[in-house]
């Protein structure tokens, strides 16, 4: 999976690596923050990622309320899947966490992204003494709406050392706690829906990333929880890493605005610069692309043993 993220990323650029990247195999690409919905661009970039890069899946992921009105004409371009972030039902904590007070806007742009029939995942941060709460409510809203999947994802401990994050602040907010703090263990959360559903299987993301429990019910809804501590895949560049084993491991290739391959969230210093390279004869893009590929295609998966797996809480 290809991840795009910033709204100053130049079009042609982006699908000019789209391309290279779908070549060598990859079959889907995620346009991500910065907020996408800010990119004026943004129906373009989508269309011909589908039509020239030949992407067979265009993700949007968004938190901003602009993206309801942008909607219908991204479902037109051809996105195959609108993600927006909803960690509460709450208005005021929704202020707390975001920093913005657009709650009922951000919930009438969720409902303008289910309208278009394409479908839609919501993503929940599960945090300690905030949200944790609010999960069983949270998938009955998003039901009742037409959301297709409920995404519950623990707060990844590693990224205290990280950049700064909307979790990273709230827990400093919270009488000076640090990210692992708000860190709560799925399992438990999993089990309540286990009771309800018609079917439980384990999904990963194109291949790698954390192994996911996927519980799905007789309506066609489904919650998916991705434990961070469930084990992940690690490449070539992580052994040497001072953080090694760390729980973000190898996450999508994310190309930056400022045209950089990046490989996590936790080290900026691994990058690969890809600017410069457009000015130059086209081999060497591909081939610098191709390297930062072949570090997903050596990666390997290295599990928790101290990790209760989800079959044996489920059992």
């Amino acid at each position: 999976m290809l991840t795009a993220a910033g709204t100053d990323l130049n079009v042609d650029r982006l699908v000019s690596i789209g391309r290279l990247v779908r070549r060598a195999g990859v079959t889907g690409v995620k346009l991500t923050g910065g907020d996408p919905a800010l990119y004026e661009p943004l129906e373009e970039a989508a269309e011909r990622l589908r039509a020239e890069a030949a992407f067979g899946e265009v993700e949007v992921i968004s938190r901003h309320p602009r993206i309801g009105p942008r909607a219908d004409g991204l479902a037109r371009a051809g996105v195959t899947q609108f993600n927006m972030s909803v960690d509460t039902l709450d208005p005021e904590l929704h202020k707390e966490i975001t920093g913005q007070g657009d709650h009922a806007a951000v919930l009438d742009a969720l409902r303008a992204c289910v309208a278009t029939g394409v479908p839609v995942k919501v993503n929940m941060v599960v945090m300690a003494g905030i949200n944790d709460d609010e999960v069983a409510d949270l998938a009955a809203f998003c039901a009742r709406e037409g959301v297709a999947t409920l995404k519950l994802l623990d707060v990844i401990q590693d990224l205290d050392a990280g950049a700064e994050s909307f979790a990273k602040r709230l827990a400093h907010k919270r009488a000076g706690r640090v990210i692992r703090d708000l860190y709560v263990p799925l399992e438990s959360i999993t089990a309540q829906f286990a009771a309800d559903a018609v079917e439980i299987s384990t999904r990963t993301q194109g291949g790698l990333g954390h192994p996911m429990t996927v519980l799905s019910f007789a309506t066609g809804f489904e919650v998916v929880v991705k434990d961070s501590t469930a084990g992940a895949w690690y490449g070539s560049v992580c052994d040497t890493c001072p953080l090694f084993p760390c729980h973000d491991a190898l996450m999508a290739l994310r190309l930056t605005a400022d045209l950089r391959l990046q490989f996590c969230l936790l080290r900026e210093d691994i990058t690969v610069p890809l600017g410069e390279l457009f000015d130059s004869d086209g081999g060497e893009l591909e081939s610098t692309v191709q390297r930062a590929l072949d570090v997903y295609a050596g990666a390997t998966f290295r599990a928790e043993a101290s990790k209760v797996s989800v079959a044996e809480v489920l059992s």
